[in-house]
């Protein structure tokens, strides 16, 4: 849409005010000059050649507040067990994939017993019978626990007595990395990768959001270790990406955040862990093993933290699963900022098991909870693996998204890809379709997660997140309207295309 102006044609849902249609917008230079219902005026610049989307629907363009950038890319490098519904299919493809790998690790990741007939963590001997001699290194789909065999445990110079190592009877390891254990881990394995070998995981990770018609990625890069330069490497190449980056970087050095002129600072900076490798952080014990989970912080100096990237004029963001890890996000926030909270837009990520004293804290301080709709259609429901670990009494509480936004809280839509596939698409079907139905939201409000609520997180809903005159003319284009169809077929519905500032993307 290059060199002038353009009427664009076609069935488009603003998202300013629910029931609201649009059947035309002109654009020129990227943004939005005039929208209408009804037929175009005649004199419209643009309008002799017109950009005839019809019948297809046109909404704001797709965003996806939460993704692992660089290992949503890294998928597809790896091993994906995803498939594996008994335990020996997982070691044959295991297996399979030893037999061809060249590199200095095998890596393997979308390992879930809790979706196996037969599921259970492997061994460091089973993955020894598979090699010896290649480290192997099997990652949990939550992101928050992991199997290794001996030569990966040799290669990675882990320790018995590192917090998270799984030791057998006699104090031998059993392969199983929890909590520190396995994020030391993974950082150690991210860390072989190459400057090239990233840059294309950036690459496949904004081509797979192209195919998912998702325009902007809040991406999270980076590690708390001074030697990771994944957000220097991200900021340098992410002009020549197809979609947009949001950057979190992951780490606490607020001077190097600063310094790099980002606004903001964290993503998935842990205060807990995960419900399904039992880490996440519980006001009780979980129903189906010992313990109430980690807290990775201790408070004064999470506050300090806070307080200092607070100073700077800091968005900051961290993850918090569990009722212990929610009510520590929002005490040090308000200690480190205040009345100033509200203003600040502090993130709260998955934010999946609040308590009412934590959702009417959230809706004053005004906190802004990023949250994962699709963790409900995989794992909830009655026997899923969070009424497993939960019980069924406090997984009903779980991910209590329509409650939020009843009490006024402004909700933000992600995937936490790579640990559910990068779709907005399938995020927006989970919200509507959930298997706790008090707790389903509409079909405005769902798209509103990641369109215009996920404009807000960031800052930019005076950019974009609505179709309205003088914001971007940035939107996702669908083969059938997700406010018309059934309710369960909307994760059917197919990406027809993608415009960025008024222009196709191609992958």
């Amino acid at each position: 849409m290059s060199g002038g102006s353009v009427l664009v044609r076609g069935r488009a849902h603003p998202m300013d005010r629910p029931g609201h249609v649009l059947d035309w917008m002109l654009i020129d230079s990227g943004r939005i000059a005039a929208v209408g219902s009804g037929e175009p005026p005649g004199d419209l610049p643009g309008s002799q050649a017109p950009c005839d989307l019809r019948p297809s629907t046109i909404i704001p363009v797709l965003h996806d507040c939460h993704v692992h950038f660089l290992q949503t890319g890294l998928m597809d490098l790896d091993v994906d067990l995803g498939s594996a519904s008994r335990f020996d299919d997982m070691l044959s493809l295991l297996a399979d994939a030893t037999s061809r790998h060249n590199g200095s690790i095998l890596r393997a990741h979308s390992f879930d017993p809790d979706l196996m007939s037969d599921g259970r963590y492997p061994t460091m001997a089973e993955l020894d019978a598979i090699s010896l001699v290649l480290p192997i290194l099997v990652k949990r789909r939550d992101g928050h626990s992991g199997v290794v065999n001996s030569a990966a445990w040799r290669l990675l110079s882990l320790s018995e007595g590192a917090v998270g190592v799984g030791l057998d009877e006699v104090g031998l390891p059993t392969g199983t990395l929890r909590a520190q254990a396995y994020t030391t881990a993974i950082r150690k394995v991210e860390g072989f990768l190459t400057r090239d070998e990233r840059v294309e995981c950036f690459r496949r990770a904004a081509a797979l959001a192209v195919r998912r018609g998702i325009g902007v990625v809040h991406a999270l890069a980076g590690s708390k270790e001074p030697s990771n330069t994944d957000v220097e490497l991200l900021l340098e190449v992410q002009d020549e990406l197809p979609i947009d980056t949001v950057v979190y970087s992951q780490m606490e050095d607020v001077d190097r955040v600063a310094a790099l002129g980002l606004p903001r600072i964290g993503g998935c900076l842990l205060l807990d862990g995960s419900f399904s490798s039992g880490t996440a952080a519980l006001a009780t014990p979980y129903a189906d093993r010992e313990g109430i989970g980690v807290l990775y912080y201790k408070d004064e100096d999470l506050t300090a933290f806070f307080r200092r990237a607070h100073e700077r004029g800091l968005q900051v963001s961290v993850h918090a699963l569990g009722e212990r890890a929610i009510d520590q996000a929002i005490r040090c926030y308000r200690a480190a900022a205040g009345s100033e909270t509200r203003q600040a837009r502090h993130r709260i990520e998955h934010c999946e098991l609040p308590s009412d004293a934590h959702i009417e804290a959230i809706a004053e301080s005004g906190i802004s909870p990023c949250v994962q709709p699709t963790f409900e259609l995989l794992w909830g429901g009655p026997a899923g693996m969070i009424e497993k670990r939960l019980g069924s009494a406090r997984a009903a509480r779980t991910n209590p998204h329509r409650t939020m936004l009843a009490a006024g809280i402004p909700l933000a839509g992600g995937s936490d890809s790579y640990v559910t596939p990068m779709d907005s698409l399938l995020g927006i079907h989970s919200a509507v379709n959930r298997p706790n139905e008090s707790e389903r939201i509409s079909v405005f409000d769902a798209v509103g997660l990641f369109t215009s609520g996920a404009a807000r997180v960031s800052f930019d809903e005076s950019n974009r997140g609505t179709l309205e005159v003088g914001k971007e003319a940035s939107f996702t284009v669908l083969d059938d309207d997700p406010f018309d169809v059934r309710p369960e077929t909307i994760k059917d519905i197919r990406v027809a295309a993608l415009y960025v500032r008024g222009e196709k993307v191609e992958v």
